[in-house]
């Protein structure tokens, strides 16, 4: 049936759903919807003249991970035909676009999210960095390299990748993410961009050129442009050096970051130390903390940092903080620009950082982090802002519905999984259905027999397509809601 045959409503919600038989998750369409993931995608390049609809596959491409499937390549062998009548190469090659922005669609979906939320208005607003490694091997695989797994304490072959993110007390928000080359083994693979001023092909210039510190700067100072407010910035010991400790303090915010050991002095008592010296100095005067099994010292001294004729002493706070029952060994500092913080408060901030581990459980296991099986980087670079995007829509149910986030994502995948294969069983029935009533063109006209054919495909057709949100009318309704600026 055309569109044009079909009464059309011109409200931005999708009447449909308020139908007994829509199955899929109301609150999945809501997110969908408020935080306005189709209606701005032509700001980022994500339009698609001709052909399946850009919703339809957009719908798909975010979706897929949710159905318990270990590959985008899988997928599209069992499942693909639930959503559209197309092959595989289309996802792929609308992944392999190099004009799409994904950036820049991953922060207008995250600021949506900000603003729904009043994250700006949380006490602690910590921009948060850290970084997570995806094994890949194969020479036909861009932007692969040797790195050293600190789970494993060994070299792997991947891809790194440098993750920004707002935490707060209400949630955590991934706002960026960049790959990381090293300098060791590097597999650039097959790329070829076709403009060398296109976010991709500039992407791909700081995951060659650039370090993880550069890259730390570069990805903060673009979220303040963006207008995301920030009260501090927690790293671990990898971020802690004298660059970005200045980064931070010229952006007017708290740094709070564990530090290495190393060859870095800070100024004490007019001396100089490191600090394995200053530890060895304060260890004797380390107390308890109440509550737990940890005792701490904390201590102000200045960082020294040169400058071109002379040198600039900031002044930062050192916690020391060790296990009160372990060895002498195991200790670590953290470091406040803020020295008025308590070790109290230096220890509670820090603890945000949590938010991005817990990020990187979910997007590598239940968001198709990296999942795409092809060596194309437009393809990775689309991926890691993807899984960004799917985890931001479940964490915004889980805090419109009060439901833990793993509960949220799980009923989704469960009702996702239901009309799926309900779909895909159609074609089965659909197949015994019309061999029944082949069999009747003795007793009904074989132009009746057409007419019913037609009649019992259109209304599972539709039923399916509205339970999914693919309904023409669905379409419609977003494009009107967007003229209206309802989105």
């Amino acid at each position: 049936m055309k569109t044009s045959d079909r009464k059309i409503s011109y409200t931005p919600l999708t009447q449909n759903l308020k139908k007994k038989y829509a199955l899929v998750d109301n609150e999945l369409e809501s997110s969908i919807r408020q935080l306005a993931l189709f209606a701005k995608g032509h700001l980022y390049g994500l339009t698609k003249k001709k052909g399946i609809t850009l919703p339809q596959v957009m719908f798909t491409i975010l979706i897929w991970p949710l159905l318990s499937i270990g590959s985008l390549n899988f997928f599209c062998g069992n499942r693909l035909q639930a959503y559209f009548n197309g092959k595989k190469d289309v996802l792929y090659d609308f992944l392999k676009r190099q004009n799409i922005n994904w950036r820049g669609y991953r922060f207008h979906v995250a600021k949506q999210f900000y603003k729904r939320h009043s994250l700006k208005h949380e006490k602690i607003l910590a921009c948060v960095f850290d970084d997570t490694i995806k094994r890949r091997r194969g020479k036909q695989v861009s932007a692969v390299s040797s790195h050293y797994d600190h789970n494993d304490s060994k070299y792997v072959m991947g891809q790194q990748v440098l993750d920004m993110g707002l935490a707060t007390s209400k949630a955590y928000l991934p706002l960026d993410s960049q790959i990381y080359v090293g300098e060791k083994n590097v597999q650039e693979g097959k790329y070829e961009f076709d403009d060398a001023r296109n976010t991709l092909a500039k992407d791909y210039d700081v995951a060659m050129n650039k370090n993880k510190n550069e890259m730390l700067r570069i990805m903060l100072m673009r979220a303040i442009r963006s207008g995301i407010r920030f009260t501090h910035v927690i790293a671990d010991s990898w971020f802690g050096n004298r660059d970005n400790i200045k980064a931070i303090i010229a952006a007017k915010l708290t740094g709070v970051i564990r530090m290495k050991r190393g060859n870095l002095r800070y100024i004490f008592n007019d001396n100089r130390y490191t600090l394995t010296e200053l530890y060895a100095l304060i260890q004797r005067r380390m107390t308890p903390m109440k509550g737990t099994k940890y005792k701490a010292y904390a201590l102000n001294v200045f960082l020294p940092v040169p400058e071109k004729d002379n040198e600039e002493l900031i002044p930062v706070k050192l916690l020391f903080s060790a296990p009160v029952s372990i060895n002498k060994d195991n200790w670590g500092v953290f470091l406040s620009t803020d020295i008025c913080l308590s070790p109290e408060e230096i220890l509670s901030i820090y603890s945000l950082r949590w938010g991005i581990e817990v990020y990187f459980k979910e997007v590598k296991q239940h968001f198709g982090f990296l999942k795409e099986q092809t060596g194309d980087y437009a393809v990775h670079y689309a991926s890691i802002h993807l899984a960004a995007i799917r985890f931001i829509i479940i964490m915004d149910i889980s805090l419109r519905t009060g439901d833990a986030f793993g509960v949220i994502r799980n009923q989704i995948t469960k009702r996702l999984e239901t009309i799926t294969f309900a779909r895909l069983l159609w074609e089965l029935f659909k197949a015994l259905i019309y061999g029944a009533l082949d069999g009747l063109r003795d007793l009904i006209s074989v132009k009746t027999i057409k007419l019913i054919k037609k009649a019992i495909n259109l209304r599972v057709s539709d039923f399916l397509a509205t339970a999914l949100q693919l309904d023409e009318d669905y379409l419609q309704n977003e494009l009107k809601a967007e003229a209206c600026g309802a989105l």
